[in-house]
Parts: structure tokens; sequence; C-alpha cells
């Protein structure tokens, strides 16, 4: 056989492999998975870790939360079956003796309430209390004699939920208390009383500490007050008062506590496992753990429900970590030295395939690969570098690209109107805008906010729709949703109910030294479109036509009939009066309309004056 020939059958074996290699190129394999796989498992480990402190101050913080809801929430859920019960008139609210037993035995059921009462139209009201020695005291109270006592019962009139009021502080219990009131309403809606319960704050502190949890647990309002704390149990020696109801974090004698918004002791580690969960500081040496959580449902102001903890407690299970990476490590360090020796020793022998493969990494083919070996497999996977080399030389990558579009449709359904017989009105505050001009916003703000509650309170009663506000005015229909054949009746009847609860407000604001209000309102009764108006996709429920813009100028009119120092003029058409199905049933007395010419009509217009 010719030398050429040889050659040609050898190019045509297969890449034989000796076990010697195989077994080498084994152990190199392993030691570099292992080392791979090591990395991936510290890092899921740390990973773990890292969400097991996250895992361990969300539950801590959870379940402080969860405790605070557990002693507070059945305070709401007792009065509000309380209101239930008197709503269906299955508690007699003309008893007071059935009332005040009623609030016992929620008081009895319920440990967190020091003190239930109910408040009636007749200005009384039926308390029962517990006192800080233990003592029960039942009694009946004068609404009138009650500081804020009008002003709370008049929040309640235009409310129509139960809701937890500010923090205020009991002369009963020499302590403050938190407070929840809810509205007691027959099924027709209509208010007859209301319900207040009390929880004091050192009962709290108490409750939530009993409840597990913990000796360092606490509640802020703010930034800087305390709500609830162990020292807080018994509130007596922090000198708490009417002016002072809540100690600062530097007056509970807790010097953990007062650090809290100290400058962070920052640590990679624990900043990131925390997150917004909470964050470290160092006080007399030591460094604590504290998380919180917001609380936004027990009064006006936001509470910060949280607990702090040794730092040690969380980041045990990161040191036991980093002490299995370092033994870890080590281990690896270990195997990777065999691995470099072993390999070391075949480096030699396997040199000429490395040095072809780098070659090729550098895309260096214009050299032929093949140099000379003594290991027939190494002279043979020279000679195969060497062939593939001109075909490599030819080869490129490609790398396609696609886009992806979606198309999306919109459509809108059509929009039906409808005409009807409605009655509509305007009110507007006097000379609002100078008045406004010399407040702050907010309390320009808060003015708007309380002037519309009294009306909306009025209106929603009498089954009106607020159509819309403009600016410090009110437009409302009545009949505009569904037909209502006495829609006169009870617009009137809404009108008349304003009067009065603007006349309440006002001698309730000039006790106080605030300027009154005064209201002009205009009722129209007759045809109108109703339907969603608008452009497609930015319409609105609302009437139109000409009765919305004579009850316009009908409020307008008020100009010249309301009188220096009067505070609310009520002005209606002659159309209204005649749509009223019952005028006895709204105690009418109508004196004799006058005439007044009405922009946009020919012939004067009949107006009368119900207030």
């Amino acid at each position: 056989m010719s030398t050429e020939t040889s050659i040609a059958s050898a190019g045509r074996r297969p890449l034989r492999l000796p076990l010697i290699a195989a077994l080498a190129l084994a152990f190199i394999s392993l030691a570099l998975i292992s080392g791979i796989a090591y990395i991936f498992v510290l890092a899921g480990a740390s990973s773990t870790a890292d969400r097991l402190l996250v895992d361990r101050a969300a539950r801590v913080v959870d379940q402080q939360v969860g405790l605070v809801r557990s002693r507070l929430d059945p305070v709401t859920e007792h009065l509000e079956f309380l209101a239930a019960l008197a709503a269906h008139g299955r508690l007699d609210i003309t008893s007071p003796v059935d009332v005040r037993e009623a609030l016992w035995v929620m008081m009895t059921k319920v440990p967190a309430i020091s003190s239930a009462s109910f408040a009636s139209f007749n200005l009384k009201v039926e308390r029962v209390a517990r006192l800080p020695d233990g003592r029960v005291i039942r009694d009946t109270l004068s609404l009138v004699d009650l500081q804020r006592g009008m002003e709370q019962f008049r929040q309640l009139q235009t409310s129509h939920r139960t809701f937890w009021g500010a923090l205020f502080w009991s002369q009963t219990q020499k302590q403050p208390v938190l407070n929840v009131r809810t509205p007691v309403r027959r099924v027709d809606d209509a208010f007859i009383g209301g319900l207040v319960a009390t929880v004091a704050v050192g009962d709290l502190s108490y409750l939530i500490g009993e409840g597990g949890a913990g000796g360092h647990y606490f509640i802020l309002v703010g930034r800087d007050k305390v709500l609830a704390h162990r020292r807080l149990v018994d509130p007596c020696g922090l000198g708490l008062s009417e002016e002072h109801a809540l100690p600062t974090i530097h007056e509970v004698d807790d010097p953990v506590l007062a650090k809290i918004w100290d400058p962070p002791v920052r640590s990679p580690q624990i900043d990131r496992a925390l997150g917004r969960l909470g964050h470290v500081v160092e006080s007399d040496g030591r460094r604590w753990v504290f998380v919180y959580r917001e609380l936004h449902l027990f009064g006006p102001e936001t509470w910060l429900v949280g607990q702090y903890f040794p730092i040690e407690e969380a980041t045990s299970d990161l040191d036991r970590l980093t002490n299995g990476a370092i033994v870890g490590a080590a281990t690896l360090a270990v195997a990777a030295l065999l691995a470099l020796l072993i390999g070391l020793t075949m480096a030699r022998s396997i040199r000429t395939i490395t040095s072809a493969a780098e070659a090729i990494e550098r895309l260096e083919f214009d050299q032929p690969f093949h140099r000379r070996s003594r290991l027939r497999e190494i002279d043979d996977a020279g000679h195969s570098l060497d062939k593939a080399r001109g075909a490599l030389k030819w080869f490129g990558a490609y790398v396609p690209h696609r886009l992806v579009f979606r198309l999306m449709e919109l459509g809108e359904d059509a929009v039906r109107s409808r005409r009807r017989n409605v009655t509509v009105m305007f009110t507007d505050i006097v000379e609002f805008t100078p008045q406004a001009e010399d407040l702050p916003e907010q309390e320009t703000a808060d003015l708007l906010n309380h002037h519309f509650a009294l009306l909306g309170a009025c209106i929603e009663r009498e089954q009106g729709v607020i159509d819309k506000y403009i600016g410090d005015s009110v437009m409302a229909v009545w009949g505009g949703l569904s037909r209502m054949e006495d829609h006169a009746d009870h617009a009137v009847h809404a009108a008349l109910d304003i009067a009065q609860v603007i006349r309440d407000d006002n001698a309730a604001r000039r006790a106080a030294g605030r300027s009154a209000i005064r209201v002009r309102i205009g009722l129209h009764s007759g045809p109108v479109v109703v339907g969603n108006i608008g452009a497609p996709g930015r319409v609105n429920f609302t009437v139109v036509g000409d009765t919305v813009n004579i009850a316009q100028r009908f409020e307008q009119l008020g100009k010249e009939f309301m009188k220096e120092g009067e505070d609310i003029v009520v002005l209606t058409s002659a159309a209204t009066v005649a749509a009223i199905k019952d005028r006895e049933a709204l105690g009418l007395v109508l004196a004799e309309p006058v005439l007044r010419q009405v922009k946009g009509h020919d012939e004067p217009v009949k107006v009368y004056r119900l207030a």
C-alpha cells in the first residue's frame, strides 16, 4: 500500500480518544461544572437568605397590623350591628334603659371599648363608660354640654357610613381616646341618631401587648407622636393633657425608639433585604432593625405600625450562610488546585490542539494548523483541523430580524337620549368670590366641602340627583334618572330643608366668630332632554333645555328678593308650584306671586318666594 493510500486511509478513520485524555477532560470538566454550580447555589442561597429576612420582616409587621385590626375591627362591626338593630326597630331608641343595656352588652363583648354612647334628635346622649379604676357608669348627658357635641352630631347627620374620627382627650378616662362613629338610619335612609364608641390609648397598648406583639411594638402618629407602646399601658406620669394628648418618641422612656429617625446604619445586604419595610439604627453600641408599615384605616391621620428587634435575630441565617460559603469556597479551591496539577501534566500532550482551537477563535485561517505530534490522536486531530480551515474561512454568521405588530380596533355604543318632565334646582353662595379671597386655599376647600355636604344630604334625602358643581353653585335634578310624578314635591321639600340647615349652620358659625354663608336657590319645572351628552369617549349624563336655563335665572332673581341680614332666599316658578302634588304635606303657605321679566321670555313670569 502506498504512502498516499495510507494517508488517505488515516484521514478517513474516525477521531479516537485515549482513556487518559478522556479522564483528564472529564476531571477538568467536573471541576469547572462544580465551580459553576457552587456559584449558582451560593447566589441562590444568598437570595434565599435575603428572602427569609424580607419574609420575616413582612411577617412581623403583617402580624402587628393584623393584631391592631383584630382589636379595632370588632369595635366597628359591633357598632354597625347595633345601628342595624336600631334601624330595623329591634332596639327601642326611645328607651334610655334599653339603649344603655345594649351599649353595655356591646362593651362586654368587645374589651377594647372604653365607652359607648348614643345621641338622638332630643339632644340627649345615653352613655356607658368604664372608668380607669374598673367601675362602670351609665348616665344621660346633654349633647349641648359636650365639647364639640353639636358639631360631631351634624357630621353624623350628613354621613352615610361608619368612620373613625380624630383622636381627642377624654375627661372620663383621663387620657386620649380613639373614636368610631356610625349614623343610625331607618330603612328609608332617614337619620334617627348616631352611635359613638371610644378606645382608650392605654387599653389599645395593653391589648396589643397581650396579643403577643412583643415588648418592642409601637404605633406612631406622624413621625414622633406615640399612639401605642408598652409605656402607654398606664400613661400616668407622662404629663398627658388635652393640650398634650400624645407623648413623643422621646417621652416614653424607650431609648431605642427615640432613635428611630436617626441616620440609618448602611449595610448593602440588610438594605437590599429590607427595602421599604424598615431600616437599621444604632443605640448604645447595638444595632436594631425597625420594621413598619403605614395604616390608613382608623382616623384621618396615618399610623405607622411596627416593631424593632436586635440585628442578631435578623442576621443569624445570613451568618450561617456566610460560614457555609467560606467552607464551600475552601473545598472548591482545593478541588481546583488538584485539577490544575493534573491538567498541567496533560497540557503538553494537547497543546497543539489547544493552539489550533485558539487560532480558530481568533479567525486566523491563513496558516496551516497541522503540527506533527508523537501522540497519534493529536496528530490525527491536526490533520482534521487543517482540513476544516478552508471551510471555516468561508463561514459567516447571519442574524435574522423580525418585527411583530398587533392592531387593535376600538368601538363604542350609540347614545340614546329621551325627553322628561323634571324639576331643576340651582344654588349659589352670595358674594363667595370676595369672601374666599381672604381665606387660605385649604380653608376655602374645607368651607366648600362642608357646604356641599350639607346641601348634598338634603338633596339625596329627597331622591334628587346632583348633576354638577359649578364653582360654589350646585345644580340638582328630580325626575331625570327615572320617572317621578312628584318631582316638584321632593324638590321643594329639599329646598326648605336646605334653608333650615343653612340657618342652623350659620348660627353655629356666628357663635364661633365666623361669617355666615348666604345662599340663593332657584327652582323650575318643565321638559328637558336627558341622556349622555358629549364627545365620543368623554360624555356626561345630564339634562339640557330651556327648563335648566330658567331655573338658573330664578336663582339669579334672588338678588332682588334677598334682604340685608337674610341667610337664604328660595324662589320658585309657577310651573313648579303647579306641579306640586300634595301642597298640604309640604306645609306651604304661599304669598301672592310677583311678576318679573326673565331673559329669553317675552312675557313676565310669576315668582313665588318659599323662604
